[in-house]
């Protein structure tokens, strides 16, 4: 390995682990780290005179845990599909 891929590593771990730390900071303060979907979701529903909804009901069975689930799904769907492809996306049989 040369020092740019190590640099590169390096940086990575660095970058990963600082967004942990801090993510895992906010967590514990309280913090109310909503983000902005549900705001402006339920501003536009309370707009409307509307009661907001989820846009996957079917992920909503799951309750608290059903980001989590959609998301890893997704990640693990992608990743099939990307591994299925590598051959053809890196562009050699060597693999």
């Amino acid at each position: 390995m040369d020092n740019f891929i190590k640099n590169c590593i390096i940086l990575l771990v660095v970058c990963t682990a600082l967004m942990c730390v801090l993510s895992y900071v906010g967590y514990i303060s309280g913090a109310e780290m909503g983000g902005t979907d549900a705001a402006v979701e339920e501003t536009a529903a309370e707009t409307r005179g509307l009661e907001a909804e989820g846009i996957i009901p079917s992920v909503e069975h799951f309750g608290d845990m059903g980001e989590y689930v959609g998301f890893t799904l997704a990640g693990i769907v992608g990743g099939f599909i990307f591994g299925y492809f590598w051959i053809d996306i890196k562009g050699d049989n060597n693999a």
